[in-house]
């Protein structure tokens, strides 16, 4: 039976990646290897979720082919507005792929920005109409 899941995004640059989602999303980085120096691997708390940011370089050395840079999923972060959220993350630089609308088929309102890596993130609140 699973007990948990979590979400591992592949990173050209792990400390990039990791300062996004902590300064920009409130994560609370819980693991770190190697814990001086570089990463390879780092974990972090985001809401009641913990998502892996690995270098690409770290998957290679596993023995699984160089992930390449690509959609082949999206992280949906849940916040209380979904605006602000947007607002504070275009103000930090990521590309906002679509911005906020209401209407989604959930019936939350609904934007999609890009992390530094390119990575999808559905930022999703209940709609205040």
């Amino acid at each position: 039976m699973t007990r948990s899941v979590m979400p591992n995004l592949y990173s050209a640059d792990v400390e990039r990646t990791v300062a996004f989602y902590r300064d920009q999303l409130g994560g609370t980085q819980t693991f770190r290897t190697p814990a001086k120096g570089r990463p390879s691997h780092v974990e972090l708390r985001l809401g009641d979720v913990t998502i892996a940011v690995s270098s690409r370089d770290a998957v290679v050395a596993e023995g699984l082919p160089e992930p390449a840079a690509g959609h082949p999923m999206e992280l949906v972060v849940w916040v209380d507005w979904t605006d602000d959220t947007v607002d504070l993350l275009r103000a930090a630089g990521a590309p906002v792929l679509i911005e906020p609308y209401s209407g989604h088929v959930s019936g939350m309102r609904r934007a999609y920005v890009a992390d530094p890596d390119g990575n999808w993130l559905a930022v999703v609140s209940k709609d205040r109409a």
